[in-house]
């Protein structure tokens, strides 16, 4: 056995300070392109910008001189389609457009050899403003050239007839009970005025959209009973009535019931009860009034009259124009409210039309309006409701204007506060001064109204753009790229055990994510910007700023969302070429993505195709004019 080596003897080891590293070759790799638009990209896209005049002129110039012949037919071909579409039914400007966009992209893609990312990404946003100009209906009021003049701005109803002012009674409040037409027995709150000599008129009330409970209407009618005038309001009839179904036929045969309750009621002159309409309640007070013969009178206050999608239109115009929109937002109006049907059905109620009923009235009307009100038709209404009552022979009409007054008959924007000086005072002195007030002098008097343009059906929409496929385009389109994304989290289960997961060659895989992020963020963007615009137009506000600031800005990013697609797709094609032709050289055959990595891909690419196609719809790329 060979001794021990004596510890003492033993060679000194090398400390790990003192042992020599080794150097390796550090690996040097293409340098990662990020996932966003870059200096040189932007620099680039500038140059192109100054240089596209001088290219488009020396390419038009050169064919011109070399290949006139061609030229002249190619023009010649432009104008016999431009006919052929005329002849077609397509409107003028619909074809100068096309011819526009076509011919302009044709352009675009002759003078960008050298620039195929700038050159597809203009034409990409042309043909998209293409589809937001064409693809659905315009919107394109008329202006209002009928006047309705107030002879006087004194609202006071004429007459020589002597009535009871506001405040002259006591009134006594009762709340009792209505059954109504399917049997329900709902509250309604009876009001009558004390001391009166004789039979009262009456006036039952009808909610409009705003109200529905026992104490509207409080204003109109404290004043009406101290003024001699016996008012009910009954609670308003909620059966089948929701924001997508409304029965005005039905609605009319409930309130019929607080009708016979008043005409019935000892102290009130059966036939001196009518009607008060408001806004909405205006629709079946008219049906009311035309089928009960009972009804004396009938009195509309912010009426709407034309049908509520041509109301619902001019009011979105209106608001829209005292907000200061770009003109392209505009076009909303027609692709939302000229759908036959939405996403879910219903609102078939906007179609309901009064007039038919309106031409078979006999009684006075006397309808009051404030010329703050930006969503009625001032002027239009009580002209329709004034030509229909000619159909009839009805001269029995009263119109007042209470000047800045808003859609509640209250100055200020909210419908809080008191009514405009003048309406109970006119109010109670028409109902109880009849029938001597029902046509006294002057008919048209107060403030001035104001109207710009004609409430008008929208043009409808196309088919695909009606109903629920504009539903399913959004969700299809969101739906492949969460698919995307999910089947990409999935394919990394491989990695946990060590082998390859499912792969996007770098940098197709993180623009991909940049395209999702960035459609994404232009149509959230979209949403906040349509809800600001509604918020100011309901407060009454302005702010430029943000009406044409944010929608420019909202633009960038859905052009962006362009740029990010055109280089995932032009990337990919060179990619693809690249493996195809290394596959060649080595006399191999495969793909250049995995079957799993090609669906992702292609997922991303149609759901961001697919969003972008349907927010042009929605006019976010520059209209074409």
């Amino acid at each position: 056995m060979h001794p021990l080596p004596d510890s003492h003897n033993r060679p000194e080891r090398e400390t790990r300070r003192e042992r020599p590293k080794a150097l390796l070759p550090r690996r040097v790799g293409p340098k990662r392109q990020p996932a966003r638009i870059t200096r040189a990209e932007l620099r680039s896209g500038w140059a192109w910008l100054r240089e596209f005049p001088h290219r488009a002129w020396v390419l038009l110039a050169w064919l011109w001189r070399t290949e006139r012949r061609r030229t002249l037919i190619v023009l010649a071909a432009a104008i016999g389609v431009a006919a052929f579409m005329g002849l077609l039914g397509t409107g003028g400007r619909e074809i100068w457009e096309i011819l526009l966009t076509l011919a302009l992209g044709a352009l675009v893609l002759a003078v960008s050899t050298d620039h195929r990312i700038i050159g597809g990404v203009v034409v990409t946003v042309l043909a998209l403003s293409l589809v937001g100009t064409l693809a659905g209906p315009r919107w394109n009021p008329q202006p209002v050239t009928d006047s309705l003049t107030p002879v006087t701005a004194d609202t006071t109803i004429g007459g020589t007839v002597a009535t009871a002012a506001v405040g002259t009674y006591e009134f006594e409040t009762t709340t009792i009970t209505i059954t109504q037409a399917d049997g329900e027995e709902v509250p309604a709150l009876l009001r009558r005025p004390i001391g009166v000599e004789g039979d009262t008129p009456g006036v039952v009330f009808m909610h409009g959209a705003g109200t529905h409970g026992i104490w509207g209407f409080t204003e109109q009618g404290e004043a009406l009973a101290s003024a001699g005038v016996t008012t009910l309001v009954p609670s308003k009839p909620m059966e089948d009535y929701s924001t997508t179904e409304r029965n005005y036929l039905t609605m009319a045969a409930d309130y019929q019931r607080s009708l016979d309750y008043l005409i019935a009621l000892d102290g009130v002159d059966s036939e001196a009860v009518g009607i008060y309409g408001e806004s909405e309640g205006a629709i079946p007070g008219v049906v009311l009034t035309a089928e009960d013969d009972r009804v004396a009178f009938l009195i509309l206050a912010s009426a709407p009259v034309v049908r509520l999608r041509e109301q619902a239109a001019l009011a979105v115009d209106t608001y829209m124009r005292n907000v200061g929109v770009p003109e392209a937002m505009l076009t909303l109006i027609p692709r939302v409210l000229g759908s036959a049907r939405i996403p879910g059905g219903g609102f078939e109620y906007a179609d309901f039309d009064s007039v038919a009923y309106l031409e078979t009235i006999s009684v006075p009307i006397l309808m009051l309006y404030g010329t703050a009100d930006a969503s009625m038709p001032l002027v239009q209404g009580p002209t329709t409701v004034w030509n229909a009552l000619q159909t009839g022979g009805n001269d029995q009409f009263t119109v007042r204007y209470y000047d800045g007054a808003n859609h509640g008959l209250k100055l200020g924007i909210t419908t809080d506060g008191s009514l405009a000086p003048g309406v109970t005072r006119d109010l109670s002195r028409w109902v109880a001064g009849l029938p001597e007030t029902a046509d006294a002098e002057p008919h048209v008097a107060g403030a001035t109204p104001t109207q710009a343009y004609w409430a008008q059906t929208p043009d409808p929409t196309r088919w695909y753009a009606s109903g629920d496929l504009m539903l399913a385009t959004l969700i299809v389109g969101f739906g492949l790229m969460v698919l995307a994304g999910l089947v990409w989290l999935l394919g990394q289960g491989p990695r946990l055990r060590g082998r390859r997961g499912l792969h996007l060659p770098d940098p197709i895989g993180r623009w991909a994510v940049s395209l999702c992020l960035s459609v994404t963020a232009a149509w959230v963007l979209y949403v906040v910007y349509i809800l600001g615009v509604a918020s100011l137009a309901t407060s009454y506000r302005t702010n430029h700023l943000f009406s044409y600031g944010g929608w420019v800005v909202v633009q960038l990013v859905a052009v962006l969302a362009v740029v990010m697609l055109v280089k995932v797709v032009y990337r990919a094609r060179l990619m693809r070429a690249a493996a195809h032709a290394a596959n060649r050289e080595r006399g191999e055959k495969g793909r250049w993505l995995t079957i799993p990595a090609a669906g992702v891909l292609t997922a991303v690419l149609i759901g961001a195709a697919v969003l972008l196609v349907a927010i042009a719809y929605w006019g976010l790329f520059p209209m074409l004019v």
